[in-house]
C-alpha cells in the first residue's frame, strides 16, 4: 500500500480565478457524449434506424447479465468486484477530459457503479506515484471475465467545462494506470477507460489516504441528459463539486454493494395508480434492488411489477387503437406498428414515485423506442432479479445525487427539453 499523500488538492479555474477545495463553492461541469451521438468519435454516419435500437437490447442483456452476476455468489475469483461496466462498445456516455501536461486526450465511459477512474496507459508511461511500482499495483475484474489491471498514479487532470474556452485543472489526482485488459477485444481504440462516479471513504481498493475522485471533488454530483434518440443534441452535461445545482424534489439514496439504490413507492399511467401490491416495492427494498446505472438505456423492472404495468400499457394501446406487433424480438414483450410520434401521440405519461413524493414523469419517447421505420416496442423490461432505473426514462431531467445528505434531487429541465413533434 502506497505512503500517504500530503499535497492539499488544489483546483484552478483558468481564466476565472483560483479557489480551494475547502472553499466549497466550485463545480466542474462537462459535456456528456452519448455514444451514437454526431460529436461521438465512435458516431456512425451510416447506421440504420434498426442498428442502434439491436445495440441497446443487446447491451440491455449484457448489463444485466454482469448485474446479476455481481448478486449471485458465482466464482469471479478476483481482487475487487466492479460489476456495472466492461463492455466499453455497449456504454451509454463518455467524457472527455485529458491527463498529464502537456495534456493527453481521454475518452472514458461515465459510469454510476464504479468508483475508479482508470485509464489505459502506454508501456513505461511516466504517469504514476514516485515509490516502486510493487507497492502500488492494482487489479479490477469485471463478471464474465474481463479485468484491468496496472499501478496506482497521480497526474494532473484537465477538464474542458461546456462553456468554451474554460478549463479546469486538477494537480496530483489520482488514478489507476491500466497497462493490461482483458476481453477488451472488439472495443473502439477511442475509449481509453472508466470515469467512476460511485462514492467512498477509500479503503482496500485504494492507497493509503486516497479516495474515490467524485468524493475528493466535493459532495455532490448530477447530469442532465437531453433526447437520446436526437443524434445532434448538444446539451447533455456531467457536474461535480460542491455548487453543484441539486433542485427538485428528493428521496433517500442508499449506498450498497457498491451501487446506488433508490426506493419505488408506486407506478402510474396517466395519473392512475396501477395496482401493484405494496410489498412487491417493500420487497425489492429489503433486497437492495431498485438502482440508479448510468450504463443502462432501458428501465428494468421486477417482474410482479412489470406484469402490471404490461397489462395496463395493453389497455391503453388498445383504445389508442395502436396495432400490436407479433413476436417481439427479446427480451422485448410490446411491440406496435408505426412511429412513435404518430400512433404514440395520445399516449398518458407514466409516473415512477420514489419514497418522499419525488416522481419522474415519463412521456412517450421514454415509455416506447423505435426499433424499426416501422415497428416501436416498449422500452421497459422485465427482470427476475436486479431493477434498475435507466437512462431512458431521466431523459429531460436534471438528476443530483447529493452524497452528504444521500438523497436523490430529479426535477425537469422544462425548456431545455427537446421537444418531439
Amino acid at each position: 500500500m502506497a505512503p500517504t499523500t500530503t499535497s492539499p488538492l488544489i483546483i484552478t479555474l483558468f481564466l476565472l480565478f483560483s479557489i480551494s477545495l475547502k472553499s466549497h463553492c466550485f463545480k466542474i461541469t462537462t459535456q456528456l457524449i452519448h455514444r451514437d451521438s454526431y460529436f461521438s468519435p465512435l458516431y456512425n454516419a451510416t447506421a440504420t434506424t434498426a442498428d442502434r435500437p439491436a445495440r441497446i437490447i443487446e447491451a440491455t442483456l449484457a448489463r444485466y447479465v454482469q448485474l446479476i452476476s455481481s448478486y449471485d455468489d458465482r466464482p469471479l475469483a478476483v481482487d475487487i468486484v466492479a460489476p456495472g461496466i466492461w463492455g466499453i462498445r455497449f456504454n451509454i456516455f463518455y467524457v472527455n477530459f485529458s491527463i498529464g501536461d502537456p495534456p493527453v486526450p481521454q475518452l472514458a465511459v461515465m459510469d454510476t457503479s464504479s468508483d475508479l477512474l482508470w485509464v489505459k496507459c502506454p508501456p513505461c508511461s511516466p504517469w504514476g506515484w514516485p515509490w516502486s511500482p510493487k507497492h502500488c499495483k492494482y487489479k479490477i475484474d469485471y463478471a464474465g471475465g474481463h479485468s484491468s489491471e496496472g499501478v496506482y498514479a497521480t497526474e494532473q487532470l484537465t477538464f474542458q467545462t461546456s462553456n468554451n474556452g474554460f478549463v479546469t485543472t486538477i494537480p496530483k489526482a489520482f488514478f489507476d494506470c491500466s497497462s493490461k485488459q482483458s476481453g477488451s477485444e472488439g472495443l473502439d481504440p477511442h475509449v481509453n477507460g472508466v470515469l467512476g462516479l460511485m462514492a467512498g471513504a477509500g479503503g482496500d481498493d485504494f492507497p493509503d489516504g486516497q479516495f474515490p475522485l467524485v468524493t475528493r471533488l466535493g459532495t455532490s454530483f448530477s447530469y442532465c441528459v437531453g433526447s437520446l434518440s436526437d443524434r445532434y443534441y448538444p446539451h447533455s452535461h456531467l457536474s461535480f463539486g460542491d455548487a453543484v445545482d441539486l433542485i427538485g424534489g428528493s428521496t433517500p439514496l442508499y449506498l450498497e454493494e457498491g451501487r446506488y439504490f433508490v426506493h419505488l413507492s408506486d407506478i402510474s399511467l396517466g395519473g392512475k395508480m396501477l395496482d401493484i401490491k405494496k410489498e412487491v416495492f417493500t420487497k425489492m427494498a429489503l433486497r437492495k434492488k431498485i438502482e440508479m446505472d448510468s450504463g443502462s438505456e432501458l428501465f428494468l423492472l421486477y417482474t410482479e411489477a412489470f406484469e402490471v404495468l404490461k397489462e395496463e400499457i395493453e389497455r391503453l394501446a388498445f383504445w389508442e387503437l395502436m396495432t400490436p406487433v407479433l413476436s417481439p424480438p427479446s427480451p422485448l414483450e410490446l411491440c406496435y406498428k408505426g412511429m412513435v410520434e404518430k400512433e404514440a401521440r395520445g399516449f398518458p405519461a407514466m409516473g415512477i414515485r420514489f419514497v418522499g413524493g419525488v416522481e419522474l414523469v415519463v412521456d412517450r419517447f421514454g415509455v416506447f423506442f423505435q426499433v424499426k421505420d416501422d415497428v416501436f416496442c416498449l422500452a421497459i423490461v422485465r427482470s427476475k432479479g436486479v431493477s434498475v432505473i435507466g437512462m431512458m426514462v431521466q431523459q429531460g431531467y436534471n438528476v443530483g445525487y447529493d452524497l452528504k445528505a444521500m438523497t436523490v434531487d430529479q426535477a425537469s429541465f422544462g425548456d431545455r427539453k427537446v421537444h418531439h413533434a
